[in-house]
């Protein structure tokens, strides 16, 4: 049951937000990011990370995804 209440309180973390909020996070973001590799070249989701935050998956505050025609942007919130 633990297990469980943890993946959701993972997921509680993100919050969906469009393209211009998105761009914005990134640009007024107060620490430097990393754009994290893609697992392959033509993959459809990537993260940006903040170092100081520690190891990954911890320190990952804002991915963007493909599916089809849709696009998603999601946002750490605080």
């Amino acid at each position: 049951m633990h297990a469980v209440r943890r993946s959701f309180a993972a997921r509680e973390r993100w919050r969906a937000v469009s393209l211009a909020q998105f761009q914005a996070y990134l640009r007024e973001y107060p620490r430097s990011l990393e754009e994290r590799p893609r697992v392959a070249r033509r993959s459809a989701h990537r993260e940006w990370t903040d170092v100081t935050l520690g190891s990954w998956p911890a320190n990952a505050v804002a991915q963007c995804w493909t599916r089809g025609r849709n696009q998603g942007y999601q946002i750490r919130s605080a």
